[in-house]
C-alpha cells in the first residue's frame, strides 16, 4: 500500500509538470504573485502549501479526480455508528452498577455485580471485532492523511524553488543602504561631543 502510494505520488508529480511545463512555462502561481497587502493569507488555516497544491488541483484532472475521491471518503458516519452503540452500552454497564451499589442485601448487591460484570465481559466479546474494524480505519485515515500531506509538499516543491530562483533580490540595494547606513553612523559617532 504504501510503495504503491509512493509510486503514484511520483506518477502524479511527473505528470502534473509535464502539464505544468506545457500549459503555462512562465505563469506564476497566484498564491506567490505579488500582492499589495493579502489581508486573507493572515487568516488562521490560510497555507501556502496548500495554496499552492490547490492552484495543481485546478489544473490536473488526475489530482482533481484523486481529491475528489478522498472527499468521498467519510469513514466518520460509519465509525459513528459503533461509537454511539458502544457509548451507550458502556453508560448502560455504569449506570447499572452504580444502581447495584445501591442495594443494601449483600448477597444480592455481589450476585447483581456479577451478573453486570459477565454481561459487560460478553458485550466485551461481541464488539471486538467491529472494534478492531473501527481501529483499522482510523489507522488507515491516519496514513492517507500522512501520504497526503506528503503529496502536496512533494508536487509544490519545485513551483517554491522555481520562485524563489526567479526572485532572489540583487544584492546591490541591501548594500546601498548598509553604505548608507555605515556614511550615517560615522556622521553621528562625528557628532557626539568628548565625554
Amino acid at each position: 500500500m504504501k510503495k504503491s502510494l509512493i509510486l503514484f505520488s511520483f506518477a502524479l508529480f511527473f505528470s502534473c509538470q509535464k502539464n505544468e511545463n506545457n500549459d503555462s512555462n512562465n505563469q506564476e502561481p497566484k498564491a506567490l504573485q505579488e500582492k499589495s497587502i493579502d489581508i486573507g493569507r493572515f487568516r488562521k488555516g490560510d497555507d501556502l502549501v496548500d495554496d499552492l497544491y490547490q492552484e495543481l488541483v485546478n489544473k490536473s484532472p488526475e489530482l482533481k479526480n484523486l481529491e475528489d475521491e478522498l472527499n468521498s471518503i467519510n469513514p466518520g458516519d460509519t465509525t459513528a455508528i459503533f461509537n454511539d452503540y458502544d457509548r451507550k452500552s458502556d453508560n448502560y454497564y455504569t449506570s447499572a452498577t452504580g444502581h447495584a451499589e445501591g442495594i443494601r442485601d449483600s448477597i444480592l448487591k455481589n450476585k447483581i455485580l456479577n451478573l453486570i460484570k459477565n454481561s459487560s465481559t460478553k458485550y466485551d466479546g461481541k464488539k471486538s471485532d467491529v472494534e478492531n474494524l473501527v481501529t483499522t480505519i482510523n489507522k488507515r485515515r491516519t496514513e492517507i492523511t500522512n501520504y497526503h500531506t506528503a503529496l502536496k509538499i512533494i508536487l509544490t516543491f519545485p513551483l517554491i524553488e522555481k520562485y524563489q530562483n526567479d526572485h532572489l533580490p540583487k544584492k546591490s540595494p541591501f548594500e546601498k543602504v548598509i553604505e548608507k547606513e555605515n556614511q550615517v553612523l560615522e556622521k553621528v559617532k562625528q557628532n557626539i561631543p568628548s565625554y
